[in-house]
């Protein structure tokens, strides 16, 4: 989900994820999101919703909607993220029916089809065949949408909260910063942070940086001064700190394990 934000504004976008015990900070983006459970369990958040998918099951996530996710015990799973014109009238049976009117919304259902999964996972795989596969995910969501879930109060600013540090986390941001370009008062901003998130904002923004140094760790080769920049620590020290109190090890000591 590294930079996510920032490609997921594309059309035809499409992207796909292995993970092992995927843990990543309440987030929001403006594709559908798809993920199933291959073993194990996982812990899922939309909005102030938390459920548990088992293996065997899958939820597919709305655009704009906030959700997290956190292994407790051991799970590994299957993502796929894809913007809304692989699904037009999907998308538009969803935007202008009774689904999604400022509530969340979210859908739980069975899903095993591990050749769908691999031939979304083929970049070879036509767009007539991706499309088939990703209107059948949206074909099973839809008789199985959970609506009006509980919103948080203020939903539309914890949203541009979010982008703002999805756009923004890779430089040096402040709450006393973003409650003057947003024009909000810098207590009311904090309090916001706390009652939703349950941690204050410089917190949450480090969360954030750990878990996409964590994606990268996993995903590239890239050196540790590379990542640490890229993911917006003010140092090699902060961004060991930071990654040893969200997973318990150094950086270099995840990319190892993670590797064996």
């Amino acid at each position: 989900m590294y930079f996510e934000t920032k490609r997921s504004i594309n059309s035809n976008y499409i992207y796909t994820q292995d993970d092992e015990n995927l843990c990543f900070v309440s987030h929001v983006h403006n594709s559908y999101e798809f993920i199933t459970v291959l073993e194990g369990e996982l812990e899922c958040s939309v909005y102030h919703n938390t459920f548990t998918l088992k293996q065997g099951t899958a939820m597919l996530v709305l655009p704009n909607h906030v959700h997290g996710y956190t292994t407790n015990k051991y799970s590994r799973s299957f993502l796929c993220v894809f913007s809304a014109d692989y699904v037009t009238d999907f998308y538009h049976e969803i935007k202008n029916g009774s689904w999604d009117k400022g509530n969340g919304v979210y859908a739980v259902f069975d899903y095993t089809d591990k050749g769908g999964i691999e031939l979304l996972k083929n970049r070879k795989t036509n767009k007539f065949i991706l499309h088939s596969i990703l209107y059948g995910f949206c074909g099973r969501a839809y008789n199985s949408m959970v609506k009006n879930v509980e919103t948080a109060k203020d939903e539309e600013l914890i949203i541009k909260l979010l982008y703002y540090i999805q756009q923004n986390y890779d430089k040096p941001i402040s709450l006393k910063q973003l409650a003057k370009e947003m024009g909000y008062n810098y207590t009311y901003l904090s309090n916001i942070f706390n009652k939703n998130f349950g941690c204050g904002f410089s917190r949450f923004v480090n969360r954030f940086r750990v878990d996409n140094a964590a994606e990268l760790l996993r995903t590239t080769n890239s050196g540790m001064v590379q990542i640490s920049n890229a993911c917006g620590f003010e140092s090699i020290r902060n961004f060991n700190e930071q990654f040893k109190l969200d997973y318990g090890v150094t950086p270099t000591e995840y990319r190892a394990k993670r590797r064996e």
